[in-house]
């Protein structure tokens, strides 16, 4: 009998084992809390090659926020700070996430997966994002956020703004910029291009195309593929509370997963 039951026990204890070797548990940075569903994000793009975009809500609460001044700017004195400035960032959620990397393997499973990491992430307190699916990509946009009041309420995505531009000599790098000139025109919202753009290709890339009446998410990934490997970059939409003005980041992660299929 009491052979019987080591038997099962250490069936189970293996079964337990497998399950945990199956899985990856994937954590926010401690050092960084600024944009944990970013870092969460990355991880699954490095580690699946999958097509994720990401975008920060327009944080406007206290509880969302916090100032950095003091960590940015050392060694001023005590009246310079007074004086300078406040460096604002968003203020996250520290949040773990485990799943199972078969769970990425169709486009419906990743969506899935994808969508029960941004739950877990808003039963901890953090803003509402919801993920969508457009060809190649996956898009990880705010859905909900807390006001100044601390009341919850909707919020749109920025690249969803409908814009036009006139058909023109441009390259890659020009087209990039009035796509960006028109989301600001359109809402207020200025848009830095950073220094991940993929600059080569965007150089290289010539039309004298223009867009009319397309959102300015469609406009990029339609420069994007037609300038790179269709689905290899992807972009991360960061918001400065400071500044009320957007930086566009790009990242390269090869031929999409999920998204080939």
């Amino acid at each position: 009998m009491q052979r019987a039951i080591f038997f099962v026990a250490l069936a189970a204890l293996f079964g337990s084992t497998v399950v945990a070797q199956n899985g990856v548990t994937i954590i926010s940075d401690p050092n960084d809390l600024s944009r944990p569903i970013s870092t969460i994000l990355a991880q699954l793009r490095k580690r699946e090659t999958i097509s994720l975009t990401y975008e920060d809500p327009r944080y406007a609460n206290v509880a969302d926020i916090q100032d950095v001044t003091p960590q940015v700017a050392r060694n001023i004195s005590p009246s310079e700070m007074e004086r300078r400035p406040r460096i604002l960032v968003p203020k996250g959620r520290a949040v773990t996430f485990v799943y199972i990397p078969q769970d990425m393997r169709s486009p419906d499973d990743a969506m899935a997966t994808i969508e029960r990491l941004l739950r877990e992430y808003e039963a901890l307190g953090g803003p509402t994002f919801t993920v969508t699916r457009d060809g190649a990509r996956f898009h990880v946009v705010p859905s909900e956020v807390l006001n100044a009041k601390g009341e919850r309420i909707s919020q749109d995505s920025i690249p969803d703004t409908v814009i036009s531009i006139p058909p023109g000599r441009r390259d890659g790098g020009e087209f990039l910029q009035a796509i960006c000139d028109q989301v600001q025109k359109q809402t207020g919202y200025a848009i830095g291009v950073g220094p991940s753009v993929p600059g080569n290709n965007l150089a290289r890339y010539r039309t004298n195309e223009g867009i009319e009446n397309e959102s300015a998410r469609t406009a990029m990934e339609q420069l994007l593929d037609k300038a790179t490997l269709p689905g290899s970059f992807v972009w991360d939409l960061y918001y400065g509370p400071d500044v009320k003005s957007y930086g566009l980041n790009f990242n390269y992660v090869g031929t999409a997963g999920p998204m080939a299929k």
